[in-house]
């Protein structure tokens, strides 16, 4: 399998160097990232890596952040992955930094003094169940804080911790892990965003709950990552995504668990579905299957 995915995800890249969700449309930071990565992780041939690399580097913006693509000309969360992917590369290295000091300024936004007051007037329920003072990464600029962007955003600091400036590291990430800890859902694993609605506990998904495993990976004897690491093995024996099995396997990878049966998985599902062309799938194979999960490392 990990010949025929590098293969299709090399037939898949486009002209300019850089990959979008699916053969023929623009390339994207995210996917790019991930391929950059993935090729890489495979082997594959120097020019179709610098290609990739080549496109990051392009379209890094004056203040260190990247856009979502070149129509979205905003920052993005995209960001994180454009750092780790440029991290380890030694000229890209300023980049990586300079990406890191622009995260370590950006973060999710509160409910307005507004919605506070009229919760304690009214008595009102708050929908969520979490706490709104502790602060992560939102998708867009100024909105809620996630646990998928915010997990990003801690792994991407965390590689590069020794170039950042020491106090705005560790309250950033401080708190972000605070916030990670906060949405962790009953029993274990991670939603989207929150552990519980209207006194309904949320259900945990495969995907973010090993990407907020990854995010705290330097923090596994805490017995909430004990809990989440059963669930997470529970969760994506049972996935039919292969970003979902992709992500498990990097995780176990990275807490040297034995993630064998994921592999296994990732390639059933491969043989049966190519996963539908989706380039991100393709790369995150690649990385699972191959020696990948240590550009996830921090």
């Amino acid at each position: 399998m990990l010949d025929q995915a590098l293969n299709l995800l090399l037939s898949n890249q486009n002209r300019d160097g850089g990959w979008g969700a699916v053969a023929g449309k623009h390339s994207n930071t995210e996917v790019t990232a991930l391929g950059a990565l993935a090729l890489r992780s495979a082997g594959a041939d120097a020019a179709a890596i610098d290609k990739a690399q080549s496109w990051l580097s392009q379209r890094q913006q004056a203040d260190g952040s990247w856009p979502l693509n070149d129509s979205a000309k905003g920052a993005s969360w995209a960001t994180a992955l454009a750092l780790i992917a440029l991290s380890e590369v030694p000229e890209q290295r300023e980049r990586a930094v300079k990406a890191g000091n622009w995260l370590l300024q950006q973060e999710g936004g509160k409910p307005g003094v507004l919605a506070a007051l009229v919760l304690f007037v009214t008595r009102q329920k708050s929908a969520v169940r979490l706490n709104q003072d502790l602060i992560g990464w939102p998708w867009t600029a100024g909105n809620f804080s996630w646990v998928e962007p915010t997990s990003y955003c801690m792994i991407a600091l965390k590689k590069i911790k020794q170039k950042l400036p020491a106090e705005p590291f560790q309250e950033r990430i401080g708190q972000a892990e605070l916030m990670i800890y906060d949405r962790m859902c009953a029993g274990g694993g991670w939603n989207y965003g929150n552990a519980e609605v209207y006194d309904e506990k949320l259900w945990p998904y495969p995907d973010t709950t090993a990407l907020a495993l990854i995010a705290t990976q330097d923090r596994r004897q805490r017995n909430e990552n004990q809990i989440s690491l059963r669930t997470l093995h529970e969760l994506a024996l049972k996935a039919d995504s292969g970003l979902a099995i992709a992500w498990a396997s990097i995780c176990f990878a990275l807490y040297g668990q034995d993630n064998s049966a994921f592999k296994n998985a990732l390639t059933q599902r491969f043989a049966k579905s190519q996963f539908l062309g989706e380039n991100k799938a393709w790369a995150l194979a690649l990385l699972a299957l191959g020696d990948g999960a240590r550009y996830f490392r921090v």
